[in-house]
């Protein structure tokens, strides 16, 4: 059996971890890969001061667009910035900007 695409979601004992690591490594940019329903892109941007900056790559807009309401609803939607592309072209494409700075 194949699957054309993966899902994913982070449970609540990782989710701590990832607020955990965060909060260690005073993050305050970060690239989330497969965003899914947003649940651990909320809880980095809810971690993440708020001038952090969360670059969330996902191939599907709908995927995102399931968990906006709810990023939207905690006033954290400004630390997000959503690029709809496969990772690999998206990544190589902010190579490619830090390149040009």
């Amino acid at each position: 059996m194949t699957y054309t695409s993966a899902i994913m979601s982070t449970g609540p004992d990782a989710g701590r971890m990832i607020q955990m690591l965060l909060k260690i490594t005073n993050a305050k940019r970060t690239i989330e890969v497969g965003v899914f329903t947003g649940y651990s892109l909320l809880l980095t941007a809810l971690t993440i001061p708020d001038d952090g900056k969360i670059v969330a790559i996902d191939i599907d807009r709908k995927a995102y667009e399931v968990g906006l309401p709810v990023i939207q609803k905690a006033g954290v939607e400004h630390k997000i910035e959503f690029i709809e592309l496969k990772a690999l072209s998206a990544l190589d494409k902010m190579l490619d900007n830090e390149k040009r700075l």
